[in-house]
């Protein structure tokens, strides 16, 4: 069973600002246009912005890459979703899909579900797709791995 989703950080610099340094280490965030960009925390926060949430990490350091504008280096965090994010359930509903359906069908069902449940959250709904995504990887890898 899948447990994990995951984000991307961007390090940069070096050294802790407050003793002198210049590192500068940001989140990649769900800009207001749809498209990812490294942001500082407080900056996201001001904007109300979501984190960007992805299924592998190969997936969160891709749209790392492409959404990097300064020369520091990317990797993925694996991030345990949060309590609210109903992970069996999911993982249940997802199974019982099948392996084929495109991506964006299946996010905007298990956001349209999570709407429907009460998640008024942005962060909550984005985990809640992340984690959708990431039970189909895992079944797509099934069916590759036997070849059925």
């Amino acid at each position: 069973m899948v447990d994990t989703i995951y984000s991307a950080i961007e390090f940069y610099g070096k050294g802790d600002p407050y003793f002198g340094g210049t590192a500068a280490d940001w989140a990649l965030y769900k800009t207001e246009d749809g498209r990812h960009a490294f942001i500082s925390a407080a900056e996201a926060q001001r904007c109300k912005l979501v984190m960007a949430y992805f299924p592998t990490a190969a997936e969160a350091e891709n749209a790392g890459a492409a959404a990097r504008t300064r020369k520091g280096s990317i990797s993925a965090v694996p991030i345990k979703p949060r309590l609210e994010v109903p992970t069996a359930q999911i993982s249940w509903i997802v199974g019982n899909k099948h392996v084929g359906e495109e991506d964006g069908e299946l996010a905007e069902d298990f956001a349209d579900r999570a709407k429907r449940a009460g998640a008024a959250d942005p962060d909550l709904i984005a985990q809640v797709v992340a984690f959708a995504l990431a039970c189909h990887r895992a079944n797509q890898a099934l069916v590759a791995h036997f070849r059925l």
